[in-house]
């Protein structure tokens, strides 16, 4: 990766919003989750984490990891996992 994309990289991260940082830490630290996973695991609600989750995607931070079940809900989810750079 270019130097300049790598600053552009970091100056993203520098701005996200607390909750989005919290968020992108908690898939950071877990590897890989499902959004009810990252709730859990912050002791958040859920419906302040999943909007999270997109904006992230849309800033090309985080992106699908696989399509699988949850272990809580044994439901269909969506897997996230960080994209790009890891700093």
């Amino acid at each position: 990766m270019e130097e300049t994309s790598l600053l552009a990289y970091q100056e993203v991260l520098k701005d996200l919003g607390e909750r989005q940082r919290e968020v992108y830490e908690a898939i950071k630290k877990l590897g890989e989750a499902d959004n009810l996973t990252i709730s859990k695991y912050l002791n958040l609600p859920i419906n302040s984490t999943t909007p999270r989750t997109k904006e992230l995607r849309d800033l090309k931070l985080v992106g699908v990891s696989r399509v699988g079940v949850s272990n809580i809900t044994h439901r269909k989810v969506i897997f996230w996992k960080l994209v790009g750079v890891k700093v």
